[in-house]
């Protein structure tokens, strides 16, 4: 064995120890319920506090938060399928932006086409807990798109500046599911089902979906849908019946947006935060940015692991696609 081998012998040794030390070491926290290590690995705790200067100024801090992405909890470990968002970071990060007494108010720069239902709803009332809690104002500047689930979150938020070119509203809520029945039939896949409830096997996608089916999830989207009007008329101090008028699902612009009342302003980012200046009698403020992580070298390393066929993310896409989920998110 020449020497190049020896060292990708030894490379790899190295590996798997860190590996074997790594997994074990994680095994125990979770065991014992200790978030220090699980928090490094996951990114949740260092990379939730790294900030950097975005403008410097001579009076007091604004926090700048981006939220990008589709707002769903990253569930993958494979990289090619991360959208480079992440929830529990994001969470995190509002609140060590709220906590931190030399901050004095938040700018948060939405650019989102939306997402689950669940993560958007948790969003914006955890905004709403912590302006409740250490009386900091939220400004949102809607970027590119803060559409259904994006414009959800920015409720929350005492002001709304929008590009007169942002794609925003959407407010509705969607759940698509897929039916392959046909397919199966033509290919000789039978489906064999044993169930203890009549509705245990829903959407079930090797069958027709009957109206009692129908009726059940329509409610569900209705309840959904519920919801976002009633946060909406709220966060817009708006009439129901008017919101209703505006949420069949369609997109505005933000000029659109303006002039129908879902947002405050029609401007820039610079704009956003004088407005979140003026709110705290800020002037001249130091603009911190909590950045955006990107994949850990631990979800990479994790993915190396994987068979080939999981590294093509076919394998997650398919359990995705399987279970039907409640979105705020443009179609």
């Amino acid at each position: 064995m020449n020497s190049k081998r020896w060292w990708a012998l030894a490379v790899f040794l190295v590996l798997l120890v860190v590996w074997a030390i790594s997994s074990t070491k994680l095994e125990s926290e979770k065991a014992q319920g200790n978030s220090t290590l699980l928090g490094y690995i996951n990114g949740t705790d260092t990379l939730a506090n790294a900030t950097e200067v975005y403008r410097e100024g001579s009076g007091q801090a604004l926090a700048l938060l981006k939220l990008e992405g589709v707002i769903m909890e990253n569930s993958t470990d494979n990289p090619t399928l991360s959208s480079g968002y992440n929830h529990q970071v994001f969470l995190k990060q509002l609140e060590n932006a709220f906590s931190r007494h030399d901050i004095k108010g938040i700018v948060l720069q939405v650019n989102s086409p939306g997402g689950g239902v669940y993560e958007s709803d948790e969003i914006y009332n955890r905004i709403m807990e912590l302006k409740a809690k250490y009386k900091k104002p939220l400004v949102v500047y809607m970027s590119q798109e803060a559409a259904s689930g994006g414009y959800y979150v920015s409720m929350a938020a005492d002001k709304i500046y929008a590009n007169r070119n942002t794609l925003t509203g959407s407010i509705g809520v969607i759940i698509r599911t897929y039916n392959y029945q046909e397919l199966a039939d033509k290919i000789g896949v039978k489906d064999v089902t044993f169930k203890s409830g009549e509705q245990k096997d829903l959407l079930n996608p090797m069958r027709p979906v009957n109206e009692q089916e129908k009726a059940i999830m329509q409610s569900l989207v209705n309840e959904s849908y519920g919801y976002f009007v009633d946060i909406v008329a709220k966060g817009r101090n708006m009439d129901r019946n008017q919101v209703l008028q505006l949420a069949d699902g369609r997109i505005y612009s933000g000029t659109q947006a303006k002039n129908l009342g879902l947002v405050d302003y029609v401007g820039n980012l610079d704009q956003a935060i004088q407005g979140a200046a003026d709110l705290t009698n800020t002037n001249n403020p130091k603009i911190l940015l909590f950045k955006n992580p990107g994949p850990n070298f631990w979800s990479w390393f994790k993915s190396m692991r994987a068979p080939a066929f999981d590294l093509l993310g076919l394998k997650q896409q398919m359990e995705q696609e399987l279970g039907p989920m409640l979105m705020y998110i443009a179609n």
